[in-house]
């Protein structure tokens, strides 16, 4: 029987009359349906418990951070090690009867075994830097979630990857810029190699617990380590092209992730791209006509998912490609009521249009 909360409860039984109603189930089958399930209860009793347990570790670290200094450094490394083993301890006594509950352990059992690696290391003098460490963190995380097949720990290795992507520079903010011209050679595009590794694992450990909310974000995180290495040997323009064109055949892809991804960067890439200051280089000549070229092919791309029936999304961008021309070019002309009552009404017509066009994605 399945615990489920009393809003829930009262929900289904609603919903449960009402098929009962329209003779889609039977009284009898309502009653098995409604049979499968429980109110959870919140005793008293369990959050006494559940608080004081949670107060008695907290004074037990508070004791130990008091007196860290004062013990030994053996003595702190049996600490270390048993507050690592005592949480596996806990997640493999509390997993299978409490899944949140085991979890949690699980998690903190990582993050006693992040810390560890850097007070250990510092009480030893061992030359270790911060990526380093934070690498290690990492492979004790992500052999955490292969070998339970748990989706909390590969969120929480996505968590410290994307950390350690942008400490060892595999994600660089900076080079994101628009600039022209690169930066560093083609040749070291697969540099530092770490971060292509960590992204394979990932990959990896993604697909042992198939899960979606995992899989888009390794997308985006993938992304981000291609959109920075293109930027530095490539420069910013090119890397704008690059993903506006694959945006756009990722649109046209049979998967849905894959498909809302690419027409979400189609979308994005081809909107930046309509500014002619974004056109560096050789082609800063032909900046303009390149920009409404730009948007030429936007439009086209978001008309074409639209008859496709991605209308929400293709509508949003033809929305915000003729707001970015009327507020860039017609805006400072016009009065101002005027204007955001344009502005305004094509909001709303757009707003109304798709919710007649709007079908469900599978």
């Amino acid at each position: 029987m399945t615990g489920i909360r009393r809003r829930d409860m009262e929900f289904l039984k609603a919903e449960t009359e009402a098929w009962t109603e329209q003779e889609i189930i039977t009284e009898e089958q309502a009653g098995e349906i409604l049979g499968l399930y429980e109110v959870k209860e919140y005793s008293l009793r369990k959050i006494l418990l559940t608080a004081g347990g949670f107060l008695l570790m907290l004074a037990l670290v508070s004791f130990i951070a008091a007196h860290w200094h004062e013990l030994g450094k053996f003595f702190r490394v049996c600490v270390i090690s048993a507050g690592y083993l005592g949480a596996l301890c806990a997640y493999a006594f509390t997993g299978r009867s409490s899944t949140k509950t085991g979890r949690t352990f699980l998690i903190l059992a990582g993050i006693i075994f992040g810390a560890g690696i850097y007070l250990i290391t510092r009480m030893y003098n061992v030359k270790l830097s911060f990526s380093e460490v934070l690498g290690w963190w990492l492979v004790q995380i992500i052999a955490t979630a292969l070998i339970t097949f748990d989706t909390w720990q590969v969120y929480f290795a996505q968590a410290v990857s994307l950390v350690y992507l942008g400490w060892i520079n595999a994600i660089d903010i900076f080079a994101l810029e628009f600039m022209g011209e690169a930066r560093v050679p083609v040749s070291q595009f697969f540099l530092p190699v770490q971060g292509f590794a960590v992204l394979a694992v990932l990959w990896l450990a993604t697909r042992r617990v198939k899960d979606r909310t995992a899989v888009n974000v390794n997308m985006l995180l993938t992304l981000l380590v291609l959109a920075s290495r293109m930027s530095l040997c490539f420069g910013g323009t090119w890397t704008l092209i690059v993903l506006a064109v694959c945006g756009g055949a990722l649109s046209f892809s049979r998967f849905s992730d894959a498909e809302f991804l690419g027409l979400l960067l189609a979308g994005l890439c081809g909107l930046v791209l309509t500014w002619a200051e974004v056109w560096r280089g050789g082609m800063a000549e032909y900046g303009s006509y390149l920009a409404v070229l730009s948007a030429l092919l936007t439009a086209c791309l978001m008309i074409a998912n639209i008859w496709r029936g991605h209308s929400a999304a293709g509508i949003t961008f033809c929305v915000l490609l003729v707001a970015r021309y009327f507020f860039d070019h017609l805006f400072g002309y016009i009065p101002k009521a005027w204007g955001f009552g344009i502005a305004g009404l094509a909001f709303l017509i757009a707003g109304i249009y798709s919710g007649h066009r709007i079908k469900p994605e599978e």
